[in-house]
This record gives structure tokens, C-alpha cells and sequence, in this order.
């Protein structure tokens, strides 16, 4: 398993669309989804657990997209 660590946000970040992406690339429950993303906005880290290196790229691309400061573990 590839690990990213959700390690912050920047300003204007599409909340909306980091759960979309979180269900849409990894199949994780909408509750999940949102949860995640709340517990980044209180400034705590969300650590992700993802099956494969390819995926866990692509994912990690797109939420930088969309405001969020990730790195790969």
C-alpha cells in the first residue's frame, strides 16, 4: 500500500471536489469522503491508504489541483 498524507490546505480550496475525488479515484463512502475533508479543515492530517503507485500519483495531482498540500509516503 502506498501512503499520501493530506497535510494541509491552501486558500480557496474546492472542499466539494476533494470528497468527489476521494470517491470517484478511491472508492471511498461519501461519510468517509466528508469526513476526511473536516478533518483537514480543522488543520489535522488525513492519512490515505492507496493501492497502488499509479493511482496514488494521479491522485495526489489532482487534489494539488484543488488546494490541497499532500506528500507521498
Amino acid at each position: 500500500m502506498i501512503k499520501i498524507i493530506l497535510t494541509g490546505w491552501r486558500e480557496g480550496l474546492d472542499k466539494v471536489s476533494l470528497t468527489k475525488l476521494q470517491m470517484e479515484m478511491l472508492g471511498k463512502s461519501l461519510k468517509e469522503s466528508k469526513l476526511n475533508v473536516d478533518i483537514l479543515l480543522d488543520d489535522e492530517e488525513v492519512l490515505i491508504e492507496i493501492p497502488n503507485l499509479d493511482l496514488a500519483s494521479e491522485f495526489l495531482k489532482e487534489a494539488e489541483k484543488i488546494g490541497v498540500n499532500c506528500i507521498l509516503s
